[in-house]
């Protein structure tokens, strides 16, 4: 009988020290939640202090495709310039050359 009554106490040791392992479980789960609120809002305040708002997020992107357009269009003016320029350059090296030979026939007769 003290065997069997040693055993029952053993038995309801273990699912004391169990139930007293839940409620520890549940007092630092208990904890957690009561500092969430807080936790949330630091965190909202930080996302909102590194990181700038939608709307100006988009307001970026709109201006930067702007100035790639806008810098695009004065590349190609440059590039039409030169071609310009390269143009005139053959114009003026084809006309040096051909007084040259008109002065050369002259000269040799």
């Amino acid at each position: 009988m003290a065997k069997l009554k040693q055993a029952s106490l053993f038995k309801e040791e273990g699912e004391l020290i169990a139930i007293r392992e839940k409620e520890r479980k549940l007092e630092q789960a208990h904890r957690e939640f009561v500092k969430l609120p807080a936790k949330l809002a630091l965190e909202k305040k930080e996302r909102d202090c590194t990181m700038p708002p939608m709307a100006e997020i988009k307001e970026r992107q709109k201006i930067n495709r702007f100035e790639q357009s806008l810098s695009r269009g004065q590349i190609e003016n440059v590039l039409r310039t030169q071609r310009h320029s390269l143009a005139m350059m053959m114009l003026l090296a084809t006309g040096t050359l051909l007084m040259l030979f008109w002065a050369y026939k002259i000269m040799i007769g």
